[in-house]
């Protein structure tokens, strides 16, 4: 357990320099997230869709946090679930918690705690992550901030819409000075705004967070699990039930819940900011917390 902590720690140490929250920090914390993580199996990307080009943090930079901030996310529900009886009801039955741990666990490529937190699941390095969009879903959808193809095959790919680069980072950006006001405000999400507004919201998404609602479409990851793909949920006419922070908490049918991405990222989102911001945060308000101005005042699709 502590080996995977050293995640979480580092990115509480990170949050409270650059928001200045009175948290809890490591005596001994690895420098930085980044070479924490450098072992990991990671998605790919194409030098065509994301050039390193000056300035700093360009789009690569900013995709290469946020596959650290999704395993960040990933490790503090690992560290959590367990003893959770605050917030993981509010998304899924009680009965369901160890498989919803083992799809968590399944980004670290195990169904038991990892022994060393630089290990992931190999599969993750057969993703691609592109920002054409070719099924032209971000062109025609507002809500849009990512998507999946072929998530049912070995080799799919994530295509980020543009909308999803204003998504900000949690843990260091290259580039980015966190000392720098305007640089912070512009660039990292921190525990300000948050505690302002009180709610479970829109707010709460990152740009790791979309990438993580995107694993969990990856069949071959965690579709076993609960013997099923995860999908995002839609009535009988095709309208969605399951985006968002009001549509997830305390709202879909807790037996679809297993099946739908964004309660796990909800779930991952509202434990992680609880933690790092030390409040608990309120139900969602619909018509607020779910009306993000990025995705058109709606829930973000991805």
């Amino acid at each position: 357990m502590f080996r995977i902590m050293i995640l979480g720690l580092l990115a509480v140490s990170f949050i409270s320099e650059i928001s200045s929250a009175p948290l809890s920090t490591s005596p001994n914390p690895a420098t930085t997230v980044r070479d924490t993580l450098l072992k990991r199996a990671e998605p790919g990307t194409g030098d065509d869709d994301f050039p390193d080009t000056e300035p700093h943090p360009n789009p690569l930079d900013q995709v290469e946090t946020a596959f650290n901030d999704a395993f960040e996310l990933a490790s503090y529900v690992l560290d959590f679930i367990d003893d959770d009886i605050d917030i993981f009801p509010h998304y899924f039955n009680g009965r369901d918690r160890a498989g919803v741990k083992n799809v968590f666990l399944a980004i670290f490529g195990t169904t038991n705690i990892p022994e060393n937190p630089s290990v992931s699941n190999d599969l993750l390095a057969n993703i691609h992550v592109q920002r054409q969009d070719t099924e032209g879903l971000c062109a025609s959808d507002a809500r849009t901030l990512a998507y999946m193809h072929d998530g049912e095959t070995e080799h799919p790919t994530i295509i980020l819409c543009d909308t999803a680069f204003k998504k900000k980072a949690v843990t260091p950006l290259k580039g980015v000075d966190p000392h720098n006001d305007q640089d912070k405000a512009k660039w990292y999400l921190t525990c300000e705004p948050l505690k302002e507004n009180g709610h479970v919201s829109y707010l709460m998404n990152t740009l790791g967070a979309t990438l993580l609602h995107e694993y969990f479409h990856f069949d071959g990851l965690a579709a076993s699990v609960f013997g099923g793909p995860i999908i995002d949920q839609a009535n009988a006419n095709g309208e969605p039930i399951g985006y968002g922070p009001v549509q997830v908490y305390d709202s879909l049918n807790k037996d679809l819940a297993p099946f739908n991405a964004d309660s796990y990222t909800y779930y991952a989102l509202h434990n992680l900011w609880h933690v790092l911001c030390q409040h608990d945060f309120e139900a969602p308000r619909p018509g607020i917390d779910d009306a993000d101005p990025d995705c058109g005042g709606q829930a973000c699709s991805s």
